[in-house]
């Protein structure tokens, strides 16, 4: 089955629709993971004042950073495993004494680890984006896969790329699978994914879809997600973070 990434643009669901999606399911994994560090999808709705921010990370060093400003949408991706990962340790160049250059140096030459964007995946970004691209926390993470969608642009764009042909690619066709936008997508990922809360009983598809629908989250829709929560207190900041509407 195909699934949304660069090669498949169109697999992605619209802008109009990308906040809320990802609002939604950052909603539902605060609901099912009340620990932050073990969610996958997290949400800031004040990230600054004029921007709003996604964070997806595994725990295995792939992450996908999603920013939403008054210019556009900006997703950028790191998969960690892809031929595309240009981190490489690079030899630093050392200033050498009149003594390491008579009699040479015994010293362990000294690296550092410096990234290299493959050649057009960030060629053609739309300035407006270089702040996010180029600064933290996405220099840091790196870049493998990045995607963006302007205020003036009709569809989702990408630069001429040379993909790598290793099974990964550019990892975007895994980072990118709950970004189609159907409920169903995120129900048998999420079963998978905390397949120990799944263990013993289902997660309901029509609670699923509920919440991408933007319905207000309740007490008992809460507790048919998630029977053992019981920090409403915490939940109710996570939510409010996260800028969906609820009553808890």
């Amino acid at each position: 089955m195909d699934k949304p990434s660069t090669e498949n643009l169109k697999l992605i669901t619209n802008p109009e629709n990308l906040r809320k999606l990802c609002k939604s399911i950052s909603a539902i994994e605060a609901i099912i993971s009340p620990e932050w560090e073990y969610r996958y999808y997290s949400y800031q709705k004040d990230w600054s004042e004029t921007e709003e921010f996604c964070e997806m990370r595994n725990g295995q060093g792939d992450h996908m950073l999603i920013l939403f400003s008054n210019d556009g949408i900006c997703i950028n991706g790191f998969d960690h495993e892809s031929e595309m990962n240009g981190w490489k340790n690079t030899p630093i160049e050392e200033k050498k004494s009149f003594i390491d250059k008579l009699f040479g140096s015994k010293k362990e030459p000294k690296t550092e680890l410096i990234q290299e964007i493959p050649n057009g995946v960030v060629t053609e970004l739309p300035e407006v984006f270089n702040e996010f691209i180029f600064g933290e926390p996405v220099k840091s993470i790196g870049t493998t896969f990045c995607i963006w969608n302007t205020k003036t642009d009709t569809d989702w764009k990408i630069g001429k790329i040379n993909f790598s042909e290793d099974k990964y690619n550019d990892g975007s066709s895994d980072l990118l699978e709950l970004l189609d936008g159907k409920p169903m997508t995120y129900k048998k990922w999420a079963e998978e994914y905390y397949e120990e809360d799944f263990e013993n009983r289902e997660l309901k598809l029509e609670l699923i879809e509920k919440i991408y629908s933007g319905i207000n989250i309740s007490r008992e829709l809460v507790l048919e997600i998630n029977p053992k929560l019981d920090d409403f207190e915490k939940l109710r900041t996570d939510l409010n973070e996260i800028g969906y509407e609820h009553e808890i």
